[in-house]
């Protein structure tokens, strides 16, 4: 058991995280039927979940261009294809137009190992990856409206919502149905 968590100890080493760079920053601009919603800045977990914060920053840029599938890896133009009304929002199938059915990561392939369940499910504005089971981390995720414990070790937490919360409650307020607006992912991208 120990041994599983060495690659962990630089985390907790007090020295490593004042000389770590800050945790980087991103942004959504939403819109609803082509309407302004607001922007939501996220601030990623980039020292416990290197690897996921990364894959969720460059979809946010979209500077690694097109994946395997021959379509782009950005966020931008997107759809939040899920609402559930004071648990979450969840987005990021950028493959299959925003069905929920697809996603891809900016690792060379589909999916990437689960990488950890250091970071809870603690309260509003965390951001975790829909994951689907070992080696399922995409491009979906979710941003949560409140603590939700029952998916602690099950999706990795890997960033919180840092402003505009609002926007996400306002996106909550609607339905996923085909006759009600759809948030989109306007544009995006990093503030720092």
């Amino acid at each position: 058991m120990l041994a599983d968590l060495c690659h962990l100890r630089p985390l907790m080493d007090p020295l490593f995280l004042l000389l770590a760079p800050a945790n980087p920053k991103v942004f959504f601009y939403m819109t609803v039927d082509a309407k302004p919603a607001g922007m939501i800045v996220m601030e990623l977990f980039a020292h416990t979940t290197p690897r996921t914060a990364e894959n969720f920053r460059a979809l946010c840029t979209g500077e690694k261009c097109t994946g395997k599938l021959g379509k782009p890896l950005h966020y931008k133009g997107s759809i939040i294809h899920h609402v559930d009304p004071g648990y979450m929002i969840a987005g990021g199938d950028i493959i299959d137009g925003g069905k929920g059915n697809g996603g891809e990561c900016i690792y060379g392939s589909r999916f990437f190992e689960v990488e950890n369940f250091i970071k809870k499910h603690t309260g509003p504005g965390i951001l975790s990856k829909w994951n689907r089971g070992r080696n399922s981390t995409g491009s979906q995720f979710m941003i949560h409206a409140k603590a939700n414990p029952d998916l602690d070790d099950e999706c990795v937490v890997f960033g919180q919502v840092v402003q505009g919360m609002y926007g996400v409650t306002s996106i909550m307020a609607l339905s996923t149905n085909t006759s009600i607006p759809v948030a989109v992912i306007s544009n995006c991208g990093q503030i720092s």
